[in-house]
């Protein structure tokens, strides 16, 4: 299976990271993303020690740390100013910070870069309407009547993943639990 032809569905944080891993072991990656402008939120994310070491063993360290901002360390502070903690966060990787945090569209600038420099193709504005598995490949139709053949498909398209809905049309949506988090 090492010369494997793989296909991705969703070209987020998710989906770029599994082609980029999927491309350094030698199958072929190719990538769809229903999105035919590739945007992303703008909105800013932590990432601690375990992303950090991920991203080394991807390749893409360097690029990644230049995109965001490293820290070793969280403060508390309580409303006058006092500072009331400093939380140590362990490093995965010496010589690097233990968390970073960057915006997702650098994070997602990055990936999209370095995937496609590894070789992942990645065609935007099409979504893969129907799944033929059988038992030695699956048979992907897309939403331009195009049909194709692959070994392996992952599904990394979301939350609300239409390609869970066409293997499992039984399985619960996603609801609101009542919790929130703010930063």
């Amino acid at each position: 299976m090492r010369e494997a032809s793989i296909l991705v569905i969703g070209a987020g944080i998710g989906g770029l990271t599994a082609a980029i891993a999927l491309r350094r072991r030698g199958f072929r990656v190719s990538m769809i993303e229903r999105d035919p402008d590739w945007s992303v939120y703008g909105v800013g994310i932590i990432q601690q020690s375990n992303v950090i070491r991920a991203m080394h063993v991807l390749g893409i360290l360097e690029d990644y740390l230049d995109a965001g901002v490293g820290f070793d360390h969280v403060d508390i502070f309580a409303p006058d100013g006092r500072r009331l903690a400093r939380v140590p966060s362990p490093k995965l990787v010496p010589e690097h910070p233990a968390n970073v945090g960057i915006g997702r569209r650098a994070l997602q600038s990055v990936l999209a870069r370095r995937a496609r420099e590894a070789g992942a193709t990645v065609r935007l504005g099409i979504e893969a309407t129907r799944l033929d598995d059988d038992g030695h490949g699956v048979s992907v139709q897309f939403s331009d009547g195009s049909i194709a053949r692959y070994d392996l498909v992952i599904g990394a398209d979301g939350l609300y993943s239409t390609t869970r809905g066409m293997l499992f049309s039984n399985a619960r949506q996603p609801e609101l639990t009542g919790q929130g988090v703010w930063r």
